[in-house]
């Protein structure tokens, strides 16, 4: 590009009109030179606006906004509600295998009891946490409609 820009600065210096007196040649080509240079960055700033496309009304950063951020908090409070309001016992094994993550077999050994009840566990706190979820989504809905 360097170069491309040099020999168009001399190629504008020897189309000038041949009467007209250059008092100072080198600053006179440097002048040209720079208004080149500033004419392809103004031009390659513009290109890479045209290249990007629409403006978005999204924000840059990649982090959620507030809005996102609240939902999110409140859905971890509701699920943390959820798992708060199993029995004792089923909350301790989907903690263990949800949170600790461990297998079947080993939370049936710390728990002496089989993996078939493990595994029976977890279904009925899967269960029950969605029911505890649903019911509190229906809750929360008709209370805003009221």
């Amino acid at each position: 590009m360097a170069a491309d820009l040099t020999q168009e600065s001399f190629l504008r210096l020897a189309r000038l009109d041949s009467g007209e007196k250059i008092d100072n040649l080198p600053a006179f080509l440097f002048t040209i030179a720079s208004n080149l240079v500033r004419d392809h960055q103004r031009q390659a700033i513009r290109r890479e606006r045209l290249d990007a496309g629409e403006p978005s009304e999204e924000l840059p950063c990649g982090n959620p906004g507030a809005d996102e951020q609240l939902a999110a908090y409140q859905q971890e409070q509701l699920m943390q509600d959820a798992i708060l309001a199993l029995p004792e016992a089923t909350r301790q094994i989907f903690l263990l295998y949800h949170v600790d993550e461990l297998s079947y077999r080993e939370i049936g050994e710390r728990l002496s009891i089989s993996p078939r009840s493990v595994e029976y566990q977890l279904r009925r706190a899967l269960i029950e946490c969605r029911a505890y979820i649903k019911t509190r989504l229906a809750c929360d809905t008709q209370g805003r409609r009221s």
